[in-house]
This record gives C-alpha cells, structure tokens and sequence, in this order.
C-alpha cells in the first residue's frame, strides 16, 4: 500500500508517498481502508510548531513516520474478537496510543477505541473535515472524557 512518510520537520515537501506492508489487524483492531483524512494536528506534527509538540513528537526529528490521526473509511478486515463491526461497515474515527497512520490506504485501529459508524446516507467527507472527536460525541455512544484540558472541547 501507499502511505504519506515524513522523517524531518517542515513543509508539506518533507511528506513523500512511500510503499510500505498493510498493517494487519491484532485482536480487537480493525482494518480500515481510509476514503478521506485530514486535520489541523497532522500540520502542526509536521512543522513541530508549537514547540511544545517536540518533547512529544520527537525533538531533532519526528518519531511517529505516518502522519494521520484521523480518518473516515470502510472496515476491510476484522481481528480476533471483534463483534461490534462488519467487513463492510463504514466508519469514522480517531486513531488511538498514539499510532497515527491514517494518511495511507490502510490504518488498523482499536475496534472499542474512538470509532463509530457513520450515519446512513453521509459520505466519507464531512466526518473528516469536521473533529472526529467531536463527531463521534454527536453521533456515537462514547463516555465523554472527564480528566484533562481537552476534556472541555467535550
């Protein structure tokens, strides 16, 4: 598969396609073919500004390769134990443990982490302009986050 690379800090030229293996999904992981994905943190993730993303991203250069945390697309394949999702279903969502990835064809994620369903008749678009934290609190059965400072965008 094809994914979007980075291994420096800076402008949108640092990104490159690169061919790499697709992921297969771990027990409890869904395998999602991405149809859309973008948001302000893979920006700021790649430019490392502000500042104080680098002790986190990583400080002379990004640790996490695979720009992307968020995403909308269709299940292509199920780990072991999934019950809640089909092959099939489309979903929207947030990668979770600080995995990011979803700037490629396919992203594995945590089938009970931040993902949910998308409302019938909405295409793959509007969950992925939109936050897709703030989507799923709208559309999905998620706990809302009750610890933190970005618990009061909840």
């Amino acid at each position: 598969m094809r994914a979007a690379v980075h291994t420096a800090y800076g402008p949108p030229e640092v990104v490159h396609l690169m061919d790499v293996p697709v992921p297969k999904p771990g027990a409890g992981e869904l395998l999602v073919k991405v149809h859309a994905t973008v948001n302000r943190t893979d920006s700021g993730f790649r430019t490392s500004k502000p500042l104080i993303v680098r002790p986190y991203a990583g400080f002379l250069r990004p640790k996490r390769t695979r720009p992307g945390c968020e995403y909308a697309g269709t299940v292509a394949a199920l780990g072991t134990g999934v019950q809640r999702f089909s092959v099939g279903d489309r979903v929207f969502g947030f990668t979770e443990d600080d995995r990011f990835g979803a700037h490629a064809e396919y992203v594995c994620v945590n089938a009970e982490g931040a993902v949910a369903l998308q409302p019938e008749g909405h295409d793959h678009a509007p969950p992925a302009r939109r936050s897709a934290r703030r989507a799923l609190r709208a559309n999905a059965t998620c706990a809302p986050r009750t610890w933190g400072p970005a618990s009061k965008y909840w």
